[in-house]
């Protein structure tokens, strides 16, 4: 295990900048890095009493202040197929491996199905915490099982997808029970050999559709790519926004003022409103405050730190986006960021 620092009397001096997408600046009490297995066994020893949170790439996560407490950055690298059949196989993955390269080396080996989730920031254990997804397709779909360290008990167990409660773009990892028990240590993935992708999302089907899976993945990269800032050029954390649920009712409602407000069905009750258009029509996109926080001009669902921004002035101008979006359409819309710090954890 690796610590940047460590201090005793409740400062915070370990500088988080380069360890975020955002890379605004923030400190904390401690950063331990978890580089192998055992280092787990003795971090409840080495956390204390203190608080704490787990990140991997930093890429959505938020520090809107200064923390007081331990951060954890979790670095195992590993993956490896446990089981395999003529039809599919499955694969453990290493919670600090980088997801766009898994996507990448298991469609390579001729395993199939998440290519449309190619170039989507973080590590393998923010996957399942998140339930990220993105044109028509879900991590939860493909999850075995998650393999965690319990604190309480300094005990590695296999948790199944129905432990995690998954849904859209959220799971029991995000609670403050979870969050305080279970650190993910690897994902189990199972996929197919045989390539059936998906192309519901009409950027991806048009002009002509992929055929093979090096295809799709491109396609994928070339979207993402013409529509989100790379971290290392201007600083991001992706989609900052999660697309808000309606109900048709609310929508009819919407109807009437807006004719062509876009939606995606949930069900017979409940719609998907694209976050992006309604902050697009509040009047934001490509909005730039002279504090460096601004919001992109080609996505408006990406917030982005143009130089010396604080967590806490983009924090602000995403609590006037949310505000000015509630007032203009009735719909709250919800940070899909965690925002670290004491303004909320």
């Amino acid at each position: 295990m690796t610590q940047q620092h460590n201090t005793t009397d409740g400062t915070t001096s370990v500088d988080l900048t380069a360890f975020t997408t955002f890379q605004t600046t923030a400190f904390a009490q401690d950063l331990l890095i978890i580089n192998k297995r055992s280092d787990l066994n003795t971090l409840t020893d080495r956390l204390g009493s203190r608080s704490f949170i787990v990140i991997g790439g930093g890429s959505n996560v938020l520090f809107a202040d200064d923390y007081n407490g331990v951060v954890i950055v979790n670095r195992l690298r590993g993956i490896e197929i446990i089981e395999e059949s003529t039809q599919n196989a499955r694969i453990k993955i290493a919670a600090g491996e980088n997801w766009h390269d898994v996507v990448i080396k298991l469609s390579q080996q001729g395993l199939y199905g998440l290519e449309n989730l190619a170039l989507i920031p973080g590590t393998m254990g923010a996957a399942p915490v998140q339930n990220i997804g993105a044109y028509g397709v879900e991590i939860a779909n493909f999850i075995d099982s998650v393999e965690v360290f319990d604190l309480r008990t300094k005990t590695f167990n296999h948790l199944s997808p129905n432990d995690c409660d998954f849904s859209y773009r959220n799971s029991k990892f995000k609670t403050n029970e979870w969050r305080q028990r279970y650190i993910i240590v690897s994902v189990t993935l199972c996929l197919s050999k045989t390539f059936a992708p998906i192309l519901s999302y009409q950027g991806l089907c048009q002009p002509d559709s992929p055929t093979t899976a090096q295809q799709l993945l491109q396609r994928v990269i070339d979207v993402r790519q013409s529509k989100l800032p790379d971290p290392a050029v201007l600083a991001n954390a992706g989609s900052f926004f999660q697309n808000p649920i309606i109900s048709r009712v609310q929508l009819q409602k919407l109807q009437a003022k807006y004719r062509d407000i876009p939606y995606f069905d949930i069900d017979n009750d409940k719609v998907k409103i694209p976050a992006a258009w309604l902050i697009e029509q509040a009047g934001f996109k490509g909005h730039q405050q002279q504090n460096g926080a601004g919001v992109y001009d080609k996505h408006a669902l990406i917030l982005v730190n143009h130089g010396k921004a604080h967590g806490k002035e983009i924090y602000a101008l995403a609590r006037e986006i949310m505000t000015s979006i509630k007032d203009k359409f009735a719909i709250d819309i919800s940070p899909e960021v965690r925002i670290i710090g004491t303004i909320t954890q």
